[in-house]
């Protein structure tokens, strides 16, 4: 019998998700993987590591069809980066417990029992100033612009290869607003929330 767990982590950019993973995993003692899938994927599929860091989390050309197309019968670089992705993800899944963020990793391991999906989520305002303060950002308008591109891109990655709905309840155990409790805070109370699930004490 298979005892490892997922936890699969969706977050608004700027919501401190990268974070509150990374702490998470170091808390449990579990691996972290988020643009190092990246590595794998290169491996596995040949694609030039460059190439793949373009395309990540990024959907492809919605006007082109990877198969009908000429020129793109394995799919475009953002196809095959997912498709590469999501087999090294459900490869982890079996042999391993860790943490993933993003990578559709709650649609690709939607069939997996041991996974537990949480998205996390922070007013906008506080997401603009988290923003703004990481990355020297002086002009609030800037930052909030610099906030919004990204969670569209987001967005448009998520809802282009699962066709469901970005942020939404579906999929979802939990769905958290990180500024609540803060990084610190939101870590230890997903923590106590996997080791019940998981029943790991």
């Amino acid at each position: 019998m298979n005892n490892n767990y997922i936890i699969a982590i969706g977050r608004e950019y700027g919501s401190g998700g990268y974070e509150i993973g990374k702490k998470l995993s170091e808390k449990l003692g579990i691996g972290f993987y988020d643009k190092n899938l990246i590595d794998v994927a290169a491996e596995k599929s040949g694609i030039h590591i460059e190439m793949l860091n373009k395309a990540d989390e990024k959907p492809a050309n919605p006007l082109v069809n990877p198969f009908l197309h000429p020129g793109y019968e394995n799919g475009t670089v953002n196809d095959r980066l997912f498709w590469t992705q999501s087999e090294v993800i459900r490869d982890l899944a079996d042999k391993e417990s860790c943490v993933i963020m993003g990578r559709c990793a709650d649609f690709v391991l939607r069939e997996h029992e041991n996974v537990l999906t949480i998205f996390i989520q922070a007013p906008l305002k506080n997401r603009v100033e988290r923003i703004a303060e990481k990355y020297l950002i002086e002009i609030p308008a800037e930052a909030k612009k610099e906030v919004l591109r990204n969670d569209k891109i987001r967005r448009s990655y998520y809802q282009f290869y699962t066709d469901g709905k970005w942020g939404g309840r579906e999929r979802k155990d939990l769905i958290i607003n990180s500024s609540v409790l803060g990084i610190d805070g939101t870590v230890d109370f997903i923590k106590e929330f996997v080791e019940k699930r998981f029943n790991l004490k």
